[in-house]
């Protein structure tokens, strides 16, 4: 079986008539497909990935994000400060869930800011609102006409914390993925105070006295992940909205209507993770980050593995060194002379091939596995080459075929060609 894979991305489908894949499952218990919609981004605006991302779904607790951007604002403006006092009223301190907050009590903005952001406090953010707009109502209004101004139209706001209209009597704070990816970008570029919250782990309010513990379980245990936020009841299932930081390349993922936080968290563990070792942060001309996902294939037929391109500009920050050096390496090394300055100043080592990028994705049923080089290759030379790549998958590839060689490829530049082995994980 072999097919050509060029930097145009045209599909690439292989049949396998004898595999039959029903459904899938995980070592780990994990359901990577367990969500309603899914948004993955670059800060500036370029989407990587996006399924249903227009459908408008329960935001919970991520109604919180505009609720902070509010009370920013006035802080911004001058018109409260961090260290004003809130005393927070009996309706805010009865508000479920969050941290324990008394009635007649004061609390710094910071500390309800602390709350809302961090622990997902909705009595706190209650307090905010109370405090920042003079009522709740009034507050609520704001946050949709900050909406509106942003030219968010799928989202409505209902409260300032999320909870649904089984709890506030009103209707249901709502949105879709595309417009959370946009409220994301924002808050990222124009209310980086936001992160300065949204990253701790672990904090403190009430002068030492109380801990907030984050509800995002990412931090800590995916690198680069600093915020922004989660979200969950019943109906809208678990949400939440990433971002990361690798080397000064941010990255957005959105994520709602999981069953399980178990899956969400895998799912942005897998897609952060994706992003970065896929090459996505790198700035390629000849690539076109909204097209990626159509050009990956897809299939409901359970006896068709469908592969497709991903061929990326490779990441120049690796910089481990070959065990030796190949045929290829060796050749172009003949033209290099260490007397010609132009040629030492150039020509230098280039990782064209790595053991972290995606060659290829093969679907399985509806299930998508990547594939790997199963090693690095690297030259001397000037400039990185554009590889066009032909894949030969061995026989009887299946889903238990993951983290083995399932083939080999070979890359051209038109003049130089290497070739190696796959993986499938």
């Amino acid at each position: 079986m072999k097919k050509k894979i060029s930097n145009k991305r045209n599909k690439v489908i292989f049949s396998i008539a004898f595999l039959a894949v029903s459904a899938f499952s995980f070592a780990e218990g994990e359901d990577y497909r367990d969500y309603k919609a899914l948004l993955i981004g670059d800060i500036d605006g370029n989407i990587i990935k996006e399924d249903n991302s227009l459908a408008v779904r329960p935001l919970a607790s991520v109604t919180k994000i505009m609720t902070s951007i509010l009370t920013l604002d006035k802080i911004k403006n001058g018109m409260i400060s961090y260290d004003d006092m809130v005393t927070v009223s009996s309706k805010a301190a009865s508000v479920p869930y969050g941290i324990k907050l008394t009635a007649g009590k004061q609390y710094t903005v910071r500390d309800l800011l602390k709350a809302t952001i961090i622990k997902s406090s909705n009595n706190a953010a209650y307090a905010l609102a109370e405090y920042v707009g003079g009522n709740v109502p009034n507050f609520v209004q704001s946050m949709n006409e900050k909406a509106r101004g942003y030219g968010l139209g799928s989202l409505r706001y209902c409260s300032p914390h999320g909870l649904p209209p089984s709890y506030t009597g009103s209707c249901m704070d709502q949105g879709n993925a595309r417009d959370l990816y946009k409220l994301a970008q924002i808050t990222v570029k124009d209310y980086s105070e936001y992160l300065n919250f949204s990253k701790n782990k672990i904090d403190y309010v009430d002068n030492g006295n109380t801990q907030v513990t984050s509800t995002n379980s990412l931090l800590g245990n995916v690198l680069g992940v600093d915020g922004i936020k989660t979200g969950y009841h019943n109906a809208a299932g678990s949400n939440i909205v990433l971002t990361a930081d690798r080397g000064g390349e941010r990255m957005i993922a959105v994520i709602l209507g999981s069953n399980r936080a178990k899956d969400r968290n895998a799912i942005g563990t897998k897609e952060i993770n994706d992003y970065y070792a896929n090459g996505y942060a790198r700035k390629n001309e000849n690539y076109n980050a909204h097209n990626v996902d159509s050009a990956i294939s897809t299939t409901n037929n359970n006896d068709d593995i469908a592969y497709s391109d991903n061929t990326l500009e490779k990441s120049e920050k690796e910089t481990k060194e070959p065990k030796k050096d190949n045929f290829i390496n060796k050749l172009i090394n003949k033209f290099i002379k260490k007397d010609d300055s132009d040629s030492e100043s150039s020509a230098k080592k280039i990782k064209i091939i790595s053991k972290n990028d995606v060659i290829a994705i093969a679907t399985i049923g509806n299930v998508k596995y990547n594939l790997y080089p199963s090693r690095d290759i690297e030259i001397i030379a000037t400039q990185r080459p554009i590889l066009n790549y032909t894949v030969n998958i061995n026989s009887g590839v299946s889903k238990k075929s993951r983290g083995k060689i399932v083939g080999t490829y070979v890359a051209t530049d038109g003049t130089l060609t290497y070739s190696g082995e796959l993986i499938m994980k």
